[in-house]
């Protein structure tokens, strides 16, 4: 099978589970085989397996209920067939080893999940008693905009901490290092080995403690945009998401970190269609609470805009995400082809194994083997990228925002 036709068949179900969308497949009229096994692949490979997993079950019950309506029905000019509907049909529909190797993968997603979130709110929990708030930063924070939160698959803990005014003067070493010690103190494990964040083992959960939500070495520019960053989430009201001590940032902050850090990945390694989701989901929610001009400011001024098109466009033609807010950039001459790397041309650097220097030397190659990305849509050389991060190493070993 021709490899659009499957990723015809991906966004299908897709936006059939996350944007109300029909949940044809695109093949039903012509009867067709779906080529199953490639999709799944390709769902694991990009981070979404649950969630086609859902469009899935959702095409099933579809079918079913065609099959019920049209043995219902009396007489055959009002007799509806699965394949006269435009809808799957049993012979298109996946094995029943497939089945069950798919839904058991979806079981271990979702125990991972609420894995993490207990764990995560005990570890919130702690923090709030010690007047420490705990902002999420992607992850937990962003599958609330999912129907279904388990089913979008996070990693580790990625957070900026704040302190309550009420109890800041309990912690004159600010609230980095006071999360730092308050997790060491409810017997987790902390590293303190990079400027940017620290790492926290806290019963089985990664946490990322970040100290600066974004790389700030090397250029003027980036510590203005952190500090814009940093003052959004200590000016914005406090939500707590799952009843919990986990806070969800404004949608201001969402939607800046969400383009800095997928742009970054997608510079250095690539990114997946989660990434993508995760941006559709959050303009599905919170377009009209964005502010649009600020956010398109700050995009021009860090080089991100064209990426950050693409993005919007791909999800608006290929997911079925819905603009509402005329402010909302939604067409790219580039999102063809940056869907094209983020499906097929990512590779994981930053999450396998190997030693520091491994993985820097990874990120130089995958950098240099993408230069397009660099000059065309960051505008930039991606030799002169990497001149400014090595020269940043060595003169900022520990950066500081004043």
């Amino acid at each position: 099978m021709a490899k659009p036709i499957i990723e015809l068949h991906l966004y299908a179900l897709l936006r059939s589970t996350l944007f109300e969308a029909s949940n044809e497949v695109l093949v039903g009229r012509n009867k067709e085989s779906v080529a199953w096994p490639t999709i799944y692949r390709l769902a694991v490979e990009q981070g979404v397996l649950a969630l086609v997993w859902d469009g899935l079950q959702q095409a099933i019950r579809l079918q079913q209920t065609i099959q019920h309506e049209g043995e219902r029905k009396e007489g055959f000019e009002h007799e509806l067939s699965a394949a006269e509907s435009g809808y799957l049909t049993d012979e298109q529909l996946p094995d029943r080893k497939l089945k069950l190797q798919w839904g058991f993968s979806v079981e271990q997603i979702e125990k991972r999940y609420r894995k993490q979130e207990a764990r995560a709110q005990e570890l919130a929990a702690g923090f709030e008693e010690r007047g420490i708030r705990i902002h999420v930063l992607k992850g937990l924070s962003i599958s609330d905009y999912y129907p279904r939160p388990e089913h979008r698959e996070c990693g580790d803990l990625d957070c900026f901490l704040t302190l309550d005014p009420a109890k800041s003067h309990l912690h004159p070493e600010g609230a980095y290092e006071a999360g730092n010690l308050a997790a060491e103190a409810m017997g987790a494990r902390v590293k303190r080995d990079y400027y940017k964040h620290s790492h926290i083992h806290f019963k089985g959960l990664m946490v990322e403690n970040h100290q600066f939500c974004t790389a700030i070495r090397g250029r003027k520019e980036r510590k203005a945009f952190e500090k814009h960053l940093q003052d959004l989430l200590h000016r914005s009201e406090p939500h707590y998401i799952y009843g919990s001590k986990l806070i969800r940032p404004s949608a201001d902050f969402n939607a800046l970190f969400l383009t800095v850090h997928s742009f970054q990945h997608f510079l250095s390694e690539g990114i997946k269609l989660r990434h993508v989701l995760d941006w559709a989901l959050l303009l599905k929610a919170e377009q009209e609470q964005i502010d649009w001009k600020e956010f398109y400011a700050w995009c021009d001024r860090m080089h991100f805009t064209k990426f950050v098109h693409a993005l919007t466009a791909i999800a608006v033609e290929h997911l079925g995400l819905e603009i509402r807010c005329g402010e909302i950039v939604c067409e790219s001459p580039y999102k063809d082809r940056v869907l094209d790397d983020i499906l097929y041309y990512g590779r994981s650097i930053f999450n396998t194994k190997g030693s520091t220097w491994q993985k820097r030397v990874a990120l130089v190659r995958s950098k240099l083997r993408s230069r397009w990305k660099f000059s065309e849509l960051y505008g930039r050389s991606a030799l002169g990228e990497l001149m400014c991060a090595v020269w940043g190493f060595f003169t900022e070993r520990r950066p500081r925002l004043d």
